[in-house]
């Protein structure tokens, strides 16, 4: 599905982590008239940056109090957007959503980064939200597809291309 197929919900919630990217994403939203709203992790996402958009402070480990800002805000679209590190258990507090969903959260807990932030996303999705990646909201910011440059690939670098993919 590319963006022109999606038909995104104005505003768009970004939960966000660190770093530049989730900035990028809320201008590209803008530059299309689509309003971004931010539930900033508290601790991770720069303060300073997302002063210039709407947006809530949210600890990690509040997942009812994220639902219901999210849905005071209209957003029904939302994008997990910018770095993150497990943060320690004693840097989590805990809310009554959470602990209500803890069954789904600590069988996420047992793969990897992308099995847990998965399991996550799967927990917003039977709640009604939908998620949603940068190819949906910033196609922007992506690179376009094929070669860059005038050079081919050779075979050997088809080879390598192909097992990329798979």
């Amino acid at each position: 599905m590319t963006h022109q197929d999606l038909a995104l919900s104005s505003p768009v919630g970004l939960i966000a982590g660190g770093g530049v990217l989730p900035f990028a994403v809320a201008n590209s939203l803008l530059a299309r008239n689509i309003t971004p709203v931010f539930f900033a992790l508290k601790g991770i996402c720069d303060p300073a940056a997302v002063t210039r958009f709407k947006h809530h402070w949210v600890p990690i480990g509040q997942l009812g109090r994220l639902k219901r800002l999210m849905r005071g805000e209209n957003c029904r679209d939302l994008v997990f957007i910018g770095t993150l590190v497990r943060p320690a258990l004693s840097e989590i507090r805990l809310d009554w959503g959470t602990l209500r969903a803890m069954r789904h959260i600590l069988s996420a807990f047992r793969g990897g980064d992308d099995h847990l932030l998965t399991g996550i996303g799967r927990i917003f999705e039977q709640d009604g939200f939908r998620l949603l990646g940068i190819k949906d909201v910033a196609p922007d910011l992506l690179m376009p597809a094929g070669s860059l440059t005038r050079a081919r690939p050779d075979a050997y670098a088809e080879a390598d291309i192909a097992k990329g993919r798979d």
